[in-house]
């Protein structure tokens, strides 16, 4: 039965031809999903980086029409101030500094604060000057003995 032998080997021949086959077709088709996703996945960044730069436009515009736009009340005015300044102005002296009005601020007149400053090398002119008063207030308070307790 020498053709038994044949068949049987034919057929193994068969069954490895169709497994080396179907082996390719899966090999392919995996290959084509990695290819597939890969392309999707390109695609997908691809609109999150369209995404990501219209954001960015909008968000320049938007800041943009906030600077240029007129502030509607002082707070704003404010905020947009402060916004916009910069050390450099400031160092450079094109942003000019408001002085404080201070005509109506008044000074404690206190003879402990008048020796204290004094024991610590306050001159009597300018203890005068600090606090608005005349020298002689000033060498008056001093000559006073302070309050024992």
């Amino acid at each position: 039965m020498p053709g038994t032998a044949d068949r049987a080997a034919k057929r193994a021949e068969e069954r490895a031809n169709g497994r080396e086959q179907r082996a390719r077709e899966r090999l392919a088709a995996s290959e084509q999903r990695s290819e597939s996703r890969a392309a999707q996945r390109d695609l997908q960044s691809q609109e999150r980086e369209r995404a990501r730069e219209s954001r960015r436009v909008e968000e320049d515009q938007r800041i943009k029409a906030r600077l240029d736009a007129p502030p509607t009340n002082d707070v704003e005015a404010l905020k947009i101030s402060k916004r916009r300044r910069s050390g450099a102005l400031a160092r450079s002296g094109e942003e000019s500094k408001t002085d404080r009005d201070t005509r109506s601020y008044r000074t404690i007149v206190d003879t402990a604060r008048i020796r204290t400053l004094a024991d610590r090398g306050a001159s009597v002119s300018g203890l005068a000057g600090a606090f608005g008063i005349t020298i002689e207030e000033v060498e008056a308070a001093l000559l006073e003995t302070a309050p024992k307790d």
